[in-house]
């Protein structure tokens, strides 16, 4: 409201977020000099001033002290008058009669005959503070509506429930703090969905204001934050995997698609497929592996073998575009952590009906490649098929049968060897690291596995594999049938790779490739030594792989493809963050639970060797783990790569993704 002011006026004014008062001590155009209340002398706008009046008991030609005291105890006296006004009852008179009123006649309405100078003053400080049913304009006093005042009363209302859930949080985590979860009293209804939410942020988390001012009131010291205190009240594993809860990433199936599955495995073996069960196919898979998605067969023709590499037949139990093929695209992938296996699609169809399992006719997509005497692919054909498993076999078990010269599995390994030769002459580039599997067991204890890739048996499987693969691009393409292709450009560098494993050369020279292409154009494989790659060899896994089998069963029932160029395009511009993601989360989870490992070894030395020098620390591989982590460079060490050396663990924290070493000696 504006006033108009005069010197020795008493005054009350805007002070920040309450209402002072004082005395004009001299006036300009827009400014007043005033003495506030708290004795100080200042200067503030005139449009700060809402009341103005003179007090004919106050000693302008007093002490300053005196003057004060009068200030004083005419805000006093304001702040009683205050406290008796009843604005609701006000407001019920004039709300639904006018929009805006004059402070004197509102105050006429308030005090009637009872009017003072601190009557009209009062006023304003009630409707200051109250600010439900009356507005301050420059021009008057705005009547707000009812609309209006029952918009601002839910608002506060919900802002009393707000600090009195920050009140009740704050005190249950300092009870938290200090007695632990068996006496802390029950968790206030909304704190773990908040502390959820917030821990999916990581150290991100304080951006959630409740949580922070929750956290805030608790006092809670720095190594307290949302993770911990799920933890410790039992909501939360300290093993929770936050990223998969992050990322919304479903574990279990909806109803309908479970349903939708078991209605699938009950489907028939297609009719028009070719009988192959007489080929007795093999498996060979790890021991823990329980959704078979491919199988080997050998047969002869003459002084030509036939391979034939069956690969399960998913596409015969979803419909394309259907809601469980839907559901199916949704999840992308399947993803395989040390903890959990999240199926693409649902175990009835992933583990039962789809899956190889022996002994049992399947629906299977079948590629024969014919090869002559010395090992060169002659031909090949695609067909679909019904097959019958004869045995599974581990990879140990295939590797002895591999070691008998006349066995199947043994010819079969002479054959893989001859191509993967054929590939390294076209460039391909055959990395030999080891790999390390981690699983956590029911227990909670965590078993790590070093395995050589390039025992027979592996080099076989990869091989069959990469080869139907490729014979399913070529197919694809002499079609002119749309497909989804994998390709690489050239490396930056030329890459050259010994006969034998080393962790450095190795490093260095994936340093060097370039970055992989998922697309509908076909186009080279540089690091498989291909012309062109799609991959239909894992379609219980991969939805790519179910999309390229689909193309390729219905060229092979005569039917127009399933999906154009144009569909394929749209559907993998959709899902490649999910298949990034899904790789993404299982190397992070591998690596967490490989440090979690380390924690019962912390006094352990291991053997490592040195694979760059960076300014402040030496990136170095633990040999047993396969796991890289700096190792500290203080104390004038001067080390190469290649440069072996015993080390322990210094700092660790699986959590924080934290591995620092320290040296013990050179080896």
């Amino acid at each position: 409201m504006s006033m108009g002011c005069q010197k020795n006026d008493i005054i009350d004014y805007y002070d920040s977020r309450k209402i002072s008062c004082g005395l004009v001590l001299e006036v300009d155009e827009r400014r007043l000099r005033i003495l506030t209340d708290q004795g100080k002398e200042t200067k503030i706008s005139q449009s700060r001033a809402l009341t103005a009046a003179r007090d004919p008991l106050f000693p302008l030609s007093g002490s300053r002290v005196e003057q004060v005291g009068r200030l004083k105890e005419i805000s006093g006296q304001r702040e009683q008058i205050k406290s008796s006004i009843d604005l609701q009852e006000v407001w019920d008179v004039l709300g639904n009669e006018t929009r805006e009123i004059g402070i004197q006649d509102l105050s006429e309405l308030v005090f009637g005959g009872r009017q003072d100078a601190n009557a009209a003053p009062s006023l304003v400080r009630a409707i200051f503070e109250d600010r439900l049913y009356f507005k301050i304009r420059p021009e008057g006093i705005e009547v707000l509506p009812p609309e209006r005042v029952e918009q601002a009363i839910a608002q506060r209302e919900k802002e009393r429930e707000r600090s009195f859930f920050i009140a009740a949080a704050a005190e249950f985590l300092t009870r938290l703090k200090a007695r632990g979860k068996d006496h802390s009293g029950p968790v206030p209804e909304g704190l773990i969905p908040m502390l959820e939410e917030a821990a999916e942020l990581g150290r991100d988390w304080v951006t959630c204001k409740g949580v922070k001012e929750i956290f805030g009131q608790a006092g809670l010291p720095q190594d307290w934050d949302p993770f911990r205190v799920l933890v410790t009240i039992g909501v939360w594993s300290e093993d929770e995997n936050v990223r998969l809860r992050a990322e919304k990433i479903p574990i279990e199936f909806s109803p309908p698609a479970e349903s939708l599955a078991r209605h699938a495995a009950e489907t028939p073996l297609p009719t028009l497929a070719e009988d192959l069960s007489h080929l007795e196919p093999v498996t060979i898979d790890a021991v823990t592996t329980r959704d078979v998605d491919d199988a080997l067969s050998l047969t002869r023709n003459g002084e030509n073998c036939i391979v034939g590499i069956h690969i399960a037949d998913c596409a015969h139990f979803v419909e394309p575009d259907s809601p469980f093929d839907l559901e199916i695209r949704e999840r992308a992938t399947s993803i395989y952590l040390p903890e959990l296996m999240i199926p693409m699609i649902p175990q009835v169809l992933s583990e039962g009906a789809a899956s190889l399992a022996v002994g049992v006719d399947r629906p299977a997509v079948s590629v024969l490649a014919q090869f002559d005497p010395s090992c060169k692919l002659k031909d090949y054909r695609i067909v679909s098929s019904t097959i019958r498993v004869k045995q599974r076999l581990s990879y140990e078990e295939a590797d002895e049968r591999i070691s008998d010269p006349d066995s199947p599995e043994a010819r079969m390994f002479v054959l893989a060897s001859a191509f993967r030769k054929d590939r390294v002459d076209g460039g391909a580039i055959i990395f030999k690291d080891p790999e390390v599997s981690v699983r956590v067991q029911e227990d909670g204890s965590i078993e790590v596995h070093k395995r050589d890739r390039e025992t027979p048996s592996q080099i076989l499987v990869s091989e069959m594999m990469i080869l139907a693969n490729s014979l399913f691009a070529h197919f694809l393409i002499k079609k002119g049938i749309p497909g989804i292709f994998r390709s690489q450009p050239p490396p930056l560098e030329r890459i050259e790779l010994g006969e034998e494993y080393d962790p450095v050369v190795s490093y260095q020279s994936k340093k060097l490739l370039s970055r992989g292409d998922l697309s509908t154009v076909p186009a080279a494989h540089s690091t498989l030594g291909l012309a062109a790659y799609t991959t239909a060899t894992s379609p219980l896994r991969r939805y790519t792989d179910l999309l390229v089998q689909r193309q390729i069963k219905a060229a092979l029932n005569g039917s127009t493809p399933v999906s154009q160029e144009e569909t394929l395009q749209k559907i993998l511009s959709e899902i490649s963050y999910r298949l990034e993601r899904a790789t993404q989360l299982e190397r992070d989870r591998r690596r967490y639970f490989l440090l979690r490992y380390l924690e019962k070894r912390k006094r352990d030395e291991f053997e490592s060797v040195v694979l760059q020098r960076f300014p402040r620390f030496y990136l170095v591989r633990i040999s047993e783990l396969g796991i890289n982590a700096a190792l500290s460079s203080t104390g004038g060490l001067s080390l190469s790569p290649g440069e072996r050396a015993l080390v322990r663990i210094e700092k660790l924290n699986p959590r924080d993704d934290k591995l620092g070493l320290s040296l013990v000696r050179l080896l």
